[in-house]
């Protein structure tokens, strides 16, 4: 900022209304009350999403880590920014800004805090144009993205998990049968022909929310972003790795139900997955960490195809080749 000033990239007169709204916008998330959800008084946006990150078990909980690493990833890539210039673009900017005021308002009177969120994007975006220009919101605009995912869309959760829910009942099902256990479907369940070997009833996987891939969905697409701000280039590159996610999630949490499955075989369905969805076993919980790792996995392999194609093989038939 320092240097911008020296260069007088940036008016006085524009820093001063960058103060002002910084002020305005902390009053708005940290001070003003603004809806009052199932209370019965106004609280405000800040405390709105301090709640929407434990809330539903928790699924919306890496809410809070995306500021500190959009921070990180702008110093990281700080040399992109090194050679642009500060040209507001006061027009689209000040649209932005009168739109993202506008729905605050509305959803002040309308006591509906996720207009208060959208008003916090579009006046963020707003900002960049007003006080940097177009080229700083094109190089920053997957990390705008990123910062969507710190808002807490709550209402998301449930048209997303019974579908999931679903696609992971007849992917489990659909294998189990595949290799001859046999499994019959009973809405979100799976009953087994294999016996528990301590209790000898049927096996059975309950495939909730939470196993369905809610749980990591969400934080698997901000992965992505992070990931592929660093090592994508390409607009289509990252569209591509983006629509991979929820294929990525159905991966890591079929993988995830094959072990809970496997693992009850060996040592019973109590030690692998637990008394139900609010009380499972250790096995179960270090088996969530299991689609991290193939997600990450996964992605890596991704970027390096849409990077170089199919070209890593084939050097590496090449090599085999000449040693041979």
């Amino acid at each position: 900022m320092m240097n911008l000033l020296k260069k007088k990239s940036i008016n006085p007169v524009a820093l001063g209304i960058l103060v002002l709204l910084s002020g305005m916008t902390y009053w708005i998330f940290m001070k003003q009350g603004y809806a009052t959800g199932y209370g019965f008084s106004r609280a405000t946006l800040a405390t709105d999403m301090a709640k929407g990150y434990i809330a539903d078990g928790g699924e919306w909980g890496f809410g809070r880590i995306v500021l500190p690493a959009i921070a990180i990833l702008a110093w990281m890539t700080r040399e992109r920014y090194r050679g642009l210039t500060v040209k507001p673009d006061h027009v689209i900017g000040g649209l932005l800004l009168l739109l993202g005021f506008f729905i605050y308002f509305a959803g002040y009177k309308a006591n509906q805090k996720y207009f208060g969120f959208a008003s916090g994007q579009i006046i963020a975006v707003g900002s960049i144009f007003w006080f940097l220009g177009r080229q700083w919101f094109y190089k920053s605009f997957w990390l705008v993205i990123l910062l969507g995912m710190m808002w807490p869309w709550r209402f998301l959760i449930e048209p997303v998990s019974f579908p999931l829910q679903l696609v992971m009942v007849k992917v489990t099902s659909g294998f189990i049968n595949l290799i001859g256990d046999g499994a019959v479907v009973n809405g979100t369940s799976i009953i087994t022909a294999k016996l528990d070997p301590i209790s000898g009833e049927p096996i059975g996987l309950n495939i909730a929310a939470a196993c369905s891939g809610l749980r990591s969905l969400f934080a698997l697409f901000m992965m992505g972003l992070s990931y592929g701000y660093l090592t994508l280039k390409s607009f289509w590159k990252h569209l591509v790795l983006i629509a991979l996610v929820p294929l990525i999630a159905v991966l890591g949490n079929f993988i995830r139900m094959l072990m809970l499955y496997f693992g009850a075989q060996l040592m019973g369905s109590e030690k692998a997955i637990g008394h139900g969805e609010h009380d499972p076993s250790s096995y179960h919980i270090g088996s969530g960490l299991v689609v991290f790792v193939v997600a990450l996995v996964v992605m890596i392999i991704s970027v390096e195809l849409l990077n170089n194609g199919f070209r890593i093989f084939k050097k590496r038939k090449t090599v085999v080749k000449k040693v041979q």
